[in-house]
């Protein structure tokens, strides 16, 4: 028996009428607000439909997770862009001491070509331990930032008992067993993953039950957190969410955090040997209002001036404590020995280069990028240059003009264009010219200018396996005998 649906016009209708279906019986329904007159329908847009969108369906938390984005009263929503504060893939076979510091007592962390392994060494030893963390350390504003960590991990067998294995943005103990002080982060337990937050020493866990492990399966593991919830994702599935404590106003009472990875063994040993192979991590922020140059954001990653993850630890500014350098005549084919090879030191030039020939008083090769080394570009903005007499000259006077070239395939400059080979590019840095007069004396800067910086307004990209060199030519009367000190900086960033 069929039946009509109707109504008496009570909720603004303006009149009793009946519901309307199409031809294929879907019921025509209308929301609460106005209609095309004007007239509240359902008690107006207060009751009408929200805007949300789903976190997480709660296929775990069997509660599905909805988020209402912000609008103002200007009709605008509020969006904001995510901005990487750090990232890093592990896959080069040494630390890179630049950015990361390692600790330990008898268990091992090694740097493989698949992966950071915690527990290298296979033991099960009493009392042991090894803390990864990174120098940097990250921040969680207010106002509605949200900070998140993110790593791809893979354990080799079932949890075993006596052993934990922290993963995550925290501060990691000084000592054996390098326990966290502050901060969030998943652990592995004699029983299964955890989700933690620690205020000062006081951890709050949650037990991320429904997640069981295959060994040595790769799983995507995320934490989300700010001045309220923190959420702990598996493969972008929730599996566990803290609130925040009621007598706290942050999960953690640090402004800033590392990221940081710490396993260890307790005064019992462990039932088998736990190796987790932590594949990389990203830390990114969201919530910010601003932006910067991709060179200045990569230089808070990869570091400032310094070497990349895989290729050469330490400062790129060849600068001996409390050394000085050896002179040398540079040359036009090879960097000469005792002539620095890095993006910035001392070159102390013996002063009897042939005039009108181009010298190499500094030269560098970006990496060339492979499976375990970044392959990042040179980004170069300027140089900075001072040039003094070290040792008394002997011929002159010169007009002493300086150069960048870069891009060349070959250390020398004459290397020339072809199909699988570049010759150098050249930007000349008039800024830095000066001058040698004849016998000119010791200790004394040479002139106009004794020093200056060479600032480009288009920067210099240098690709990876290139090289890049500051170079000089001398004009005038040949200098027999002397030594001329330059200190040359680049200023530079990687992207």
């Amino acid at each position: 028996m069929s039946q009509k649906i109707g109504g008496s016009g009570a909720l603004g209708g303006g009149s009793a009428v009946n519901a309307e279906v199409d031809a294929v019986g879907n019921l025509f329904t209308r929301n609460a607000g106005y209609n095309a007159t004007g007239i509240a329908l359902g008690g107006g847009p207060t009751n009408g439909p929200g805007l949300y969108t789903e976190a997480d369906p709660g296929v775990i938390t069997t509660a599905r997770l909805m988020i209402a984005p912000e609008g103002d009263a200007d009709y605008r929503l509020r969006i904001s862009q995510e901005l990487l504060l750090d990232d890093e893939t592990f896959n080069y076979l040494a630390q890179n001491t630049g950015k990361h510091q390692y600790t330990n007592t008898t268990l091992t962390l090694a740097w493989t070509a698949t992966g950071l392994q915690t527990n290298s060494g296979t033991i099960t030893t009493i009392n042991t331990g090894a803390k990864f963390t990174t120098y940097a350390s990250f921040p969680v504003f207010g106002g509605g930032q949200q900070l998140y960590c993110q790593f791809w991990a893979s354990a080799n067998i079932n949890p075993v008992t006596n052993m934990n294995t922290d993963v995550g943005l925290f501060l990691p103990g000084a000592a054996t067993p390098y326990a966290p002080t502050d901060g969030v982060y998943f652990r592995l337990d004699s029983n299964r993953w955890n989700g933690v937050i620690n205020y000062n020493g006081t951890e709050t866990v949650v037990s991320l039950t429904g997640f069981t492990y295959a060994a040595n399966q790769v799983y995507k593991f995320t934490i989300t957190t700010a001045e309220g919830t923190t959420y702990f994702w598996i493969n972008d599935v929730l599996y566990g969410s803290i609130a925040l404590p009621v007598a706290q106003s942050t999960p953690f009472m640090s402004d800033t955090l590392p990221f940081s990875l710490r396993t260890a063994i307790g005064g019992t040993a462990a039932s088998g040997a736990l190796q987790l192979l932590v594949k990389d991590y990203t830390v990114s922020i969201g919530g910010t209002g601003f932006a910067e140059p991709l060179g200045a954001r990569s230089n808070a990653i990869f570091g400032s001036y310094q070497g990349l993850s895989g290729g050469t630890m330490g400062g790129l500014t060849k600068y001996t404590n409390s050394t000085n350098p050896t002179a040398a005549v540079p040359s036009n084919t090879a960097l000469t020995a005792n002539l620095p090879s890095g993006l910035g030191g001392e070159a102390w030039e013996t002063f009897t280069l042939a005039v009108n020939t181009d010298g190499i008083l500094m030269s560098y090769q970006v990496p060339a990028g492979t499976v375990a080394v970044l392959g990042k570009r040179l980004k170069v903005t300027g140089v900075k240059m001072t040039a003094y007499v070290q040792t008394v000259l002997a011929g002159g006077p010169t007009v002493n003009t300086f150069a960048i070239a870069f891009g060349h395939t070959a250390v020398s400059l004459a290397t020339a264009e072809a199909a699988t080979t570049k010759k150098p590019r050249i930007v000349l840095c008039p800024e830095l010219t000066n001058t040698c007069t004849a016998a000119q004396a010791v200790s004394t800067l040479l002139a106009q200018p004794s020093g200056s910086v060479s600032i480009f307004t288009e920067p210099i990209y240098v690709n990876p396996s290139e090289f890049i060199q500051f170079t000089v030519k001398h004009v005038g009367t040949v200098g027999t005998s002397g030594t001329i000190a330059y200190n040359i900086q680049f200023i530079y960033s990687w992207e």
